[in-house]
């Protein structure tokens, strides 16, 4: 155990001032030598035999335990925070990194110099020779107050001052080199150096030098950085410093050439043509290496840190990577630079420069997943594969309507691909390891594998595919933090082989009093539905219905315009009943997502919102436009057309066609199922006796035969169910064919044969009327 006792000279430590100067100075104004000094002060133990060993001197500098700080502050007149701030503890987690257990700065870890120091000649002739704690930093390279770039070594010995802290028993001369006498075996024998007597270079007050020691001095007294780069998200100072480590790296390794603009002739020469140095054991590393550890010529250090920081000093990443591009760049255009390479130490925003450095040589789907076009690219983290794998669920595999249609183009793309493309970017954003082959097979697409990279081209070719990259951000980021009330993975794998049946079809219909038309409206109806429900293609439902061809697609289109508002809901109810049918019954049938996240974003799309629909609504009814014809008049995409009128069908046109649909209606009325099975199949009555008996034109009686699905095939002719007797006797009382005719729905060639083969009474023969002619 060491004891203290007070010291009867006490001097006051100077601003900045290192622990092993501040001792140095008492030791000079006591007349003794450091090894008394630190005794008295209870900081090392006595023994007057031998020096006390470097390593424990180190220790001290480095860092104090309470019990020594408050040992030294009251032997030396001072507090212990004064204590604590002569030491490199001052700078821990805020310049470099302190191993306490060790008492060791981490020389590996951002330019953590443990081992000697630079020094400002002008500053130690003013201040008596008081070494600065700041000095020992590896970032520390000019002096604010002089402007001048510090220097290395001694004038005389070309060591390094204050490699190890000296004790001795005789005294040591604040301001003179303290260095070991090369070959002389006496411990005494120092160098003797006056350090004040050292030329140092000039640097111009308003230079990058000093402008560079500025920025970083103003960092370390903050604690974080906010300027360039940092300014939308600010860093801890000491990730500022690991920033700085791994871009000198960079330049250093490749390109010190090009970085003349960046420092004085003067210093670049420095840099170029160091003076000798004895080398440091622990710095081999730094020959194969450059800048992996502190440089030792502070002139290598602020031609580094100068460049550095004028890659961080633009407003954002991408200005910042263009810059470092430009600089790393070879002569055909090659970077050294993967983006694989990690540093340690460093922060995102340091990531984000990185990135955005190789933004053309990404491919476009490692575009979308480091987020390129951001504001502050980034790399996927460690939950990137389990969220990829929860997003996938709740993405459709076309995407959205309201989002296509903002997202694509007016026009010159095709929504066949570029809904299918979106989703699978949509996928990648942010994602794992992965490609748009991958997000195809996840999705089940249809898709072909150059679908991604082939539209991803054409979008960037005419200036989208960033505003896209940007509005898919946005909806990914939406999705990973509120989910999605559909499973579209769940519905991706149901079977939609049975999905609206002819009958169900036919029914709706009548209900609706819609037009069933034929099979293809049936097969249309079903491609729809199959696309609404599944998220899926219409092409890629069920072979029995899904339209393959070009002619069918178009056809559909059509098919698209005719729908009613009533269909509609109808055909929605009948999809909840299949969903409920296949164990599904707690999702709603559609959803989107919001589309005002994306407001403010310059996107190439339109909104459906903005869409006048009554405009719309004239030109596919009175005008008799096509989907497509009606974009154009309205200056949106075709799709957006297409999506409107499925949710907010045009009404129908009161024409020939909606006055036969309402004499439909009104047979149907009039004849309900099973009356007209009476009086079709029972009574056998011609269509034409019906439809005058309901007062209908018989096209409409053809039109029932047709829903109902009724035949006479089979079935007795009605004239071989006639009573003849009551004919006859009909006949006898005079009455004529075409009124027994009108009365018994039979025809009036029917009635007048069966008057000839049975020889009916009142039948005229060719004998009676000759004999009426006779005068």
């Amino acid at each position: 155990m060491t004891h203290a006792r007070t010291l009867p000279i006490r001097l006051a430590p100077h601003p900045g001032e290192a622990l092993d100067s501040w001792w140095e100075a008492i030791a000079h104004r006591l007349g003794t030598n450091t090894g008394d000094v630190l005794s008295a002060m209870g900081l090392l133990p006595r023994s007057p035999s031998r020096p006390v060993s470097s390593g424990i001197l180190g220790h001290l500098v480095t860092l104090l335990d309470q019990d020594q700080a408050a040992r030294a502050a009251w032997s030396a007149g001072v507090t212990p925070a004064q204590m604590h701030a002569m030491t490199l503890a001052h700078y821990d987690r805020r310049v470099h990194v302190i191993d306490p257990g060790r008492r060791r700065v981490a020389a590996r870890h951002v330019w953590g110099r443990a081992r000697g120091s630079r020094y400002c000649p002008a500053c130690l002739a003013e201040n008596g020779g008081r070494w600065l704690l700041s000095w020992r930093l590896g970032w520390s390279f000019a002096c604010l107050d002089h402007y001048l770039l510090l220097v290395d070594t001694c004038p005389l010995c070309s060591r390094t001052p204050r490699h190890f802290p000296t004790t001795t028993r005789h005294p040591l001369v604040p301001g003179q080199c303290h260095s070991p006498v090369q070959g002389d075996s006496s411990r005494a024998a120092r160098c003797g150096q006056p350090l004040e007597e050292a030329n140092a270079i000039e640097l111009t007050a308003r230079g990058p030098v000093i402008a560079a020691q500025q920025l970083i001095e103003n960092a370390i007294a903050s604690g974080q950085a906010d300027f360039g780069v940092y300014q939308d998200k600010p860093q801890p100072s000491l990730a500022l410093f690991g920033d700085l480590r791994a871009l000198a790296c960079i330049l250093l390794r490749r390109v010190p050439e090009r970085l003349v603009d960046f420092v004085p002739p003067e210093v670049l020469s420095a840099h170029q043509h160091p003076g000798p140095e004895t080398p440091r054991a622990f710095d081999l590393a730094e020959e194969t290496r450059p800048a992996r550890l502190a440089p030792r010529p502070a002139a290598t250090a602020a031609l580094a840190v100068s460049a550095a920081l004028h890659i961080l000093g633009h407003d954002n990443a991408h200005a910042a990577g263009a810059a470092l591009r430009h600089l790393i760049r070879d002569a055909d255009g090659t970077m050294p630079l993967k983006v694989v390479h990690r540093w340690n130490h460093t922060s995102e925003v340091f990531d984000a420069v990185h990135i955005a450095t190789l933004v053309p040589r990404l491919k476009h789907s490692d575009q979308l997943r480091y987020r390129t076009a951001d504001r502050l690219p980034r790399r996927p983290g460690a939950a990137a594969a389990a969220r990829t794998a929860q997003r996938a669920r709740w993405i459709p595999t076309q995407l959205w309507p309201a989002w296509s249609v903002r997202l694509s183009p007016v026009s010159g793309s095709l929504s066949r691909t570029l809904r299918l493309a979106l989703s699978c970017y949509l996928l990648l954003v942010g994602g794992a390891r992965g490609d748009f082959t991958t997000a195809t097979r996840i999705l089940r697409s249809p898709a072909e594998d150059r679908l991604g990279p082939h539209m991803a081209q054409r979008l960037t070719k005419r200036g989208h595919f960033k505003a896209i990259s940007l509005g898919l951000y946005a909806l990914a980021d939406y999705l990973d933090q509120e989910g999605s009330p559909i499973d579209y993975d769940r519905r991706r794998a149901l079977d939609y082989r049975d999905l609206l049946p002819l009958d169900i079809w036919t029914r709706l219909c009548r209900d609706v009093e819609f037009e069933a038309g034929g099979v293809r409206r049936h097969l249309f109806a079903r491609a729809l539905l199959f696309e609404r429900i599944s998220g899926l293609p219409a092409t890629a439902a069920p072979a029995a219905y899904a339209p393959t061809t070009t002619e069918l697609r178009t056809m559909l289109r059509t098919f698209e315009t005719d729908l009613s508002l009533a269909l509609v809901s109808q055909l929605e109810e009948h999809a909840r009943e299949f969903l409920a049918g296949q164990g599904i019954h707690d999702e709603p049938l559609t959803w989107q997502p919001p589309t005002d996240v994306i407001d403010g974003l310059d996107l190439p799309g339109c909104d459906l919102g903005d869409i006048d629909l009554g405009l719309l609504h004239r030109l596919i009814r009175e005008e008799s436009l096509t989907t497509a014809g009606a974009a154009r008049r309205l200056g949106v995409s075709h799709d957006a057309v297409r999506f409107v009128l499925q949710e907010q069908p045009a009404p129908p046109k009161r024409s020939a066609m909606w006055v036969r649909g309402a004499t439909i209606r009104r047979a149907r009325a009039a004849l309900p199922r099973d009356r007209f099975a009476r009086l079709y199949l029972e009574e056998y009555r011609p269509l034409k006796w019906i439809a005058k008996h309901v007062d209908v034109n018989e096209e409409a009686i053809k039109v029932l035969v047709r829903e109902y699905g009724m035949s006479r095939e089979g079935k007795a002719t009605r004239w071989r169910q006639i009573d003849l007797d009551w004919l006859r006797d009909q006949r006898a009382a005079g009455r004529t064919c075409r009124e027994l005719a009108e009365e018994t729905g039979f025809s009036l060639g029917m009635v007048s044969y069966l008057g000839r083969r049975h020889d009916l009474p009142g039948r005229r023969t060719r004998a009676d009327l000759a004999d009426n002619s006779r005068p």
